[in-house]
């Protein structure tokens, strides 16, 4: 009877324990799942401007330093994308779709065809031609918005 007895109360005991081990653990993942929905707002900050001095900026001038400078800035971001959506760092605060995460193979997909645009981008930068500099441009741009169009909203 005795041994029923603290083994019923042992139970709820344990359980209280355990779950209070793993408060810190989900505060520092909460902690986390904010500094990555922080970290991509930034990084899709950047690309965008970095985007913006290409076609206004660099382009027109014939900059290939300027315009390799940005793609690798792009090549970064782009390896980097995945990781920067973590399972459950979906918000009401940002334009990321549910799909992202239901259909993550898809996404990583769309992070590597930004990432081959934006080395292309690097490569013609580093020929001096301005015709292979606006294909791969074209193409840099046509990723993000193939991507924009499935995974973002808005």
């Amino acid at each position: 009877m005795f041994k029923r007895f603290f083994i019923l109360l042992g139970i709820p005991v344990l359980v209280g324990v355990s779950l209070a081990g793993l408060e810190p653990l989900m505060a520092q993942n909460d902690e986390a799942i904010k500094a990555a929905q922080e970290e991509r707002k930034q990084r899709f900050k950047a690309s965008g401007a970095s985007m913006k001095a290409l076609y206004r900026e660099h382009l027109p001038a014939e900059d290939y330093q300027a315009i390799k400078a940005e793609a690798t800035v792009l090549v970064k971001w782009a390896k980097d994308m995945p990781e920067a959506f973590p399972f459950g760092s979906d918000s009401d605060n940002d334009e990321a779709k549910p799909e992202i995460w239901t259909d993550f193979e898809g996404f990583k997909s769309a992070a590597k065809a930004f990432e081959t645009a934006s080395l292309d981008l690097q490569k013609a930068a580093e020929q001096n031609d301005i015709s292979l500099v606006k294909t791969a441009l074209g193409s840099v741009g046509a990723s993000c918005k193939a991507c924009h169009k499935k995974y973002r909203e808005k």
